[in-house]
């Protein structure tokens, strides 16, 4: 609608009366706006998505709020897609997986002490193995609870000692770390090649875009980053070099700044730049998806494989004795 010459005001006042439930929420994000509030202030206001409210923060600046409210929309329409696959991936395996813990509790309360009697009253002593995988499905539930336990326990560690890292400390375990490397990296970069881009188009100078980093409250990596550049550009390194030292963006980001600032294209290849990594978040993305069901069944087929060991193999055991 802003695209098409709709004021932001009659854009709030049109979804108002669209839906009688929005009718109280945009009469106060329109109060809010005529009171002299910023867009992406009003937005976070009335619990929009903060990842969204910062992108309207930079159109502010650069002047592309119709294009920041769109790609916000893509973003938000990407993320919901995602977490629907993610949870329709999950449905079925979690299904087997509980019909598997309420066998296996069926198993340890009824058949399991059964075959303990029948193993005294008959004086057989069943093998390493076969005690072995008895004991496994006798001690399940406690060895599940010890495993949620020590991640509880580790995830409230690295949350501690992440509470003492500044975010470019953080930015740099994350950029590090194998399995989500890539895709980290990939996300932050494809933020910064596009806000930067569109600022650039806008007409603003490196030095004015770093300021505006550095102004911004919403993301402290942006904040804390902008001050490096800013202290690195300052002692004569060059932007290139300076985008270098942080370890969140994607190499071939300072390629193309460097390639764009000799052509004079810088903000319109790092707009194509940004497509580019949002395409190959997308085909990462995907990926994982694929990863991760084959991975679950496989778990769950282990655990079949340890219930049918634990009643059949003791009664074969038996039989071969005899």
């Amino acid at each position: 609608m802003l695209k098409n010459g709709f004021t932001l005001l009659e854009v709030l006042h049109f979804f108002g009366k669209l839906e009688g439930k929005n009718h109280q929420l945009m009469d106060s994000m329109i109060n809010d706006l005529k009171s002299g509030h910023k867009i992406h202030e009003v937005f976070l206001k009335h619990h929009f998505d903060q990842g969204a409210c910062v992108q309207l923060f930079f159109s502010e600046k650069h002047g592309f709020l119709a294009d920041a409210l769109l790609e916000s929309g893509e973003y938000l329409q990407r993320m919901d897609e995602e977490r629907k696959k993610l949870l329709k991936l999950m449905q079925y395996p979690l299904i087997l997986i509980f019909i598997l813990l309420f066998v296996g509790i069926l198993l340890n309360t009824l058949l399991l002490p059964r075959f303990q009697n029948l193993y005294q009253s008959m004086g057989y002593e069943p093998t390493i193995g076969i005690k072995l995988v008895l004991h496994l499905m006798q001690n399940i539930p406690y060895y599940l609870l010890l495993i949620f336990i020590v991640c509880f326990v580790l995830f409230s560690i690295l949350k501690w000692i992440f509470q003492k890292k500044s975010a470019l400390e953080i930015a740099s375990v994350f950029s590090s770390f194998p399995l989500i490397n890539s895709i980290y990296k990939l996300y932050q970069t494809n933020f910064i090649a596009r806000e930067w881009g569109y600022l650039l188009r806008s007409g603003f100078s490196i030095n004015e875009i770093i300021t505006i980093m550095e102004s911004q409250m919403y993301r402290p990596l942006l904040q804390e980053s902008a001050q490096q550049l800013k202290k690195m550009l300052l002692v004569g390194h060059s932007f290139g070099d300076a985008l270098s030292k942080l370890s969140f963006i994607e190499k071939e980001m300072i390629l193309i700044v460097n390639h764009g600032d000799k052509n004079g294209r810088v903000d319109k290849e790092l707009l194509y730049y940004s497509q580019h990594c949002l395409q190959k978040l997308q085909e990462k993305t995907e990926n994982i998806f694929l990863i991760i069901q084959p991975i679950i069944f496989s778990f769950i087929g282990l655990v079949v494989i340890a219930i049918y060991m634990s009643i059949f193999f003791p009664m074969f055991q038996m039989l071969d004795s005899i």
